[in-house]
């Protein structure tokens, strides 16, 4: 699998496979209902692409293509060096792409000389930081449409979270 440039025109694949990846691979550790509340069964719509372009105008990001050009995954890092989106796609999980996409976007930030790096990481994802040498600050609750779900605050380069 080959890192390419993410461009606004694949939005709308990206949405569907961070669906699929919340629903596959997050809901071994999650309930349905929190999947439902983390990525809702909402088609692609100008509402979602205008809050999705925002979000990767202020970011470095990179997606993963197989060799067959299916989208495989995809990932942001904000520049104020809070990762945003890292999600891969159910049937090409457990091959180190979320790893290399990460890497490739802290390389993107170390160049532009950004180096605290967070992350808010769900279960699922949370090896991935870590195997990258990210750290845990704490455990964390978000609330979505009435649902409580749990995640992790991860952070690597020196980052400290604000009144900390």
């Amino acid at each position: 699998m080959r890192l390419e440039c993410l461009s606004p025109a694949d939005l709308p694949a990206c949405h569907v496979l961070f669906r699929a990846s919340v629903h596959a691979l997050a809901g071994g550790v999650y309930t349905g209902e929190q999947c439902l509340a983390w990525a809702p069964e909402r088609m692609w719509d100008d509402g979602i692409e205008a809050v999705w372009r925002a979000r990767l105008a202020g970011a470095w990001s990179c997606k993963a293509v197989a060799d067959d050009g299916r989208l495989a995954g995809f990932a942001w890092l904000k520049r104020d060096g809070e990762f945003d989106m890292l999600y891969v796609a159910p049937w090409a999980g457990r091959q180190g792409l979320g790893g290399r996409m990460a890497a490739e976007l802290e390389r993107r930030a170390a160049e532009a000389g950004v180096t605290a790096l967070h992350a808010w990481a769900s279960h699922a994802s949370r090896p991935v930081f870590e195997r990258a040498g990210y750290r845990l600050a704490r455990a964390n609750r978000v609330v979505r449409d009435g649902v409580e779900i749990d995640n992790w605050l991860l952070a690597k380069g020196g980052w400290r979270e604000e009144g900390a």
